[in-house]
């Protein structure tokens, strides 16, 4: 496989690889006891999935591409929405 080739597929990765070093981030957060904020930054993954799936085009989406672009943004953004909820909705333990 030509030089070429090869960095182009690894760099269509490097918006997959942002997004999971995010999630990596929100995992440690949670792992640590901060899990309000571990759940708020992994949502905030899954919008930044949803943000770079809507501008990229799908060669350079990389592993962010699954189904058709507005499939995949609709369910990165409900993602993101529902795991931002639910770490906003559960109330912090009294004391």
């Amino acid at each position: 496989m030509p030089p070429l080739v090869t960095r182009q597929r690894v760099l269509a990765q490097v918006p997959y690889l942002a997004v999971g070093l995010v999630v990596f981030a929100g995992l440690l957060l949670a792992a640590f006891g901060y899990w309000r904020r571990g759940l708020v930054t992994i949502g905030a993954a899954m919008a930044l999935a949803g943000l770079l799936r809507l501008l990229l085009p799908a060669r350079r989406a990389g592993l962010l591409s699954v189904r058709s672009r507005g499939f995949d943004v609709a369910a990165y953004v409900f993602l993101a929405i529902a795991v931002v909820g639910i770490g906003l909705a559960i109330p912090p333990p009294a004391g």
